[in-house]
């Protein structure tokens, strides 16, 4: 994770390995169907060359390989990346000398597009400032089109032959080494030879479009460098350079720049970066998310999507306390108006999940509960003297709680019974005679059975018991520590409370 920096080499790939991947091929597909649907509705021919406009865009292609006939017709499609995924964006039909053209009044947003002809024959292209642009292509090499017109559109197709070239030599050298043609010493000055060069490349090629988009696309594929920080004790050396790595990952990288975004390497690299490289707790993803829309703040386009980015992380996580994550991103942002984009519906359904929990994330003090035991007398948390209680919701007609509750009595209670655990269980209904029907029929007498008749308590507002079983597990302090878990997580944390921090 704190690497100096990654071989260049690999930098081909980072910037292109989506389109090799199954997922682009299927998005490909959908393309091919959607522009084929849109040229039979409305029969787009473009037979001759467009003289370049000042305005819009033109990409005149001349394709060896692919034309029409009277029997046959062979189309281009113009796609573009975006946040992860390929959108169609214009067709051309081919004329009987393989020429087509792609063109409107109205300029394409910068950033990495597509010529696709099918599934399995497409390429990438820059499209920059100048987009008055001519390509010549033979469909069976790909990757050596030929470019003019506009020099920042060249250079990137130059780099890229430049990088599948260096790619290649590397491929040739492991496996000369790995053969045993040439030993070790050999092995690594030849490979540190191809890796100044690769980094020589890059770097005149982004001083020549320091202005362009290409110096920023290349400049962001390269590594932010960690400093060894030798001059530190090694107490504190790796958190260090750590929390280095974590707050200038990004440097090289505009995060308000929404060309970054229609580039197939950028979208990954933040979802590798926070799914991986960023520990796994709520308050340190939380910080970070912040860190992050904050620098995407200076365009709406890329303050929207590393918002939502973010939010939905938390949301879509099955990890546990993943809650807290979203709760703070939608306080921060969405419940205050500052996300403009969101659907108000949305939000509202939002606000309610949020208040189901916001008194029960993990790492918080576990509200009161003053309830009633079966003879009326008053029971409260509070009193609980064990060192770690679990709080349990129920109602005997829930078809979890009949599964769970006699595995939680038989297999974990009876095993942590005296030692320092006791359940807190909380019957959610009004109908005393179901409730004791349920703790007789489990064999339940041996917990701290309570429930609320009168309504007094509102547990409600505390708990999320919006589903049942619900498990509230609280510590010494009676902080919540864990919610939501199985059974054997629960023995596992239990293990982990009362034996072996005590050993420790």
């Amino acid at each position: 994770m704190l690497q100096k920096s990654y071989n260049p080499f690999v930098l081909y790939n980072l910037a292109q390995n989506l389109t090799k991947q199954e997922k682009i091929h299927n998005n490909m597909k959908k393309i091919f169907i959607t522009l084929a649907t849109l040229f039979v509705m409305f029969g787009a021919w473009a037979n001759n060359a467009k003289k370049p406009s000042s305005k819009g865009y033109t990409i005149n292609l001349n394709v060896k390989g692919m034309k029409s006939t009277e029997t046959k017709k062979d189309s281009a499609y113009l796609a573009y990346y975006m946040n992860g995924k390929t959108y169609s964006t214009d067709t051309t039909q081919l004329d009987k000398s393989g020429h087509g053209v792609f063109t409107k009044g109205k300029k394409l947003d910068e950033g990495i597009y597509i010529i696709y002809f099918n599934s399995s024959k497409y390429f990438d292209i820059l499209i920059g400032k100048n987009q008055n642009i001519t390509i010549s292509v033979d469909t069976a090499n790909l990757q050596n089109a030929t470019i003019t017109g506009a020099p920042e559109s060249e250079d990137f197709q130059k780099y890229i032959v430049f990088l599948t070239g260096m790619n290649r030599k590397r491929t040739d050298l492991v496996k000369d080494y790995k053969d045993k043609k040439i030993d070790s010493t050999k092995f690594h000055s030849k490979l540190d030879e191809m890796t100044k060069e690769v980094e020589g490349y890059q770097k005149q090629t982004i001083d020549t479009h320091a202005k362009d988009f290409l110096g920023a696309y290349i400049k962001g594929t390269i590594p932010v460098e960690t400093p060894e920080m030798k001059e530190l004790p090694d107490s504190i050396r790796n958190r260090a350079r750590y929390q280095y790595f974590k707050h200038h990952f990004f440097d090289n990288i505009d995060l308000s720049d929404p060309r970054f975004l229609r580039t197939p390497y950028f979208p990954s690299m933040v979802d590798n970066f926070y799914s991986k490289h960023i520990l796994q707790d709520p308050d340190t993803l939380a910080e970070t998310a912040f860190e992050l829309i904050e620098k995407s703040r200076g365009d709406s386009l890329t303050f929207q999507v590393m918002t939502s980015k973010m939010i939905n992380y938390g949301i879509s996580s099955k990890m546990m306390g993943m809650d807290a994550l979203w709760y703070k991103i939608a306080e921060r942002y969405y419940f205050n108006g500052v996300a403009t984009w969101a659907d108000t519906a949305w939000v509202n359904s939002l606000r309610k999940e949020a208040k189901k929990i916001r008194y029960n994330l993990i790492g918080m003090q576990a509200r009161e509960l003053a309830m009633r035991d079966s003879m009326d007398r008053p029971v409260k948390l509070s009193e609980m003297k064990d060192e770690i209680v679990l709080v349990y919701f129920f109602e005997p007609s829930c078809g979890h709680c009949k599964k769970t509750t006699p595995v939680l009595h038989d297999s974990v209670y009876t095993k942590w019974k005296g030692k320092g655990f006791e359940v807190f269980a909380c019957y959610t209904q009004t109908d005393r005679n179901e409730w004791m029907e349920f703790v007789h029929k489990n064999h339940l007498e041996d917990w701290v059975n309570v429930w609320d008749p009168y309504r007094e308590s509102w547990f409600w507002d505390s708990y999320d018991t919006s589903a049942t079983p619900g498990l509230y597990l609280l510590n010494k302090d009676r902080k919540i520590i864990a919610k939501k878990i199985d059974m054997k997580t629960l023995d596992m944390i239990l293990e982990e409370e009362l034996v072996k921090r005590k050993k420790k």
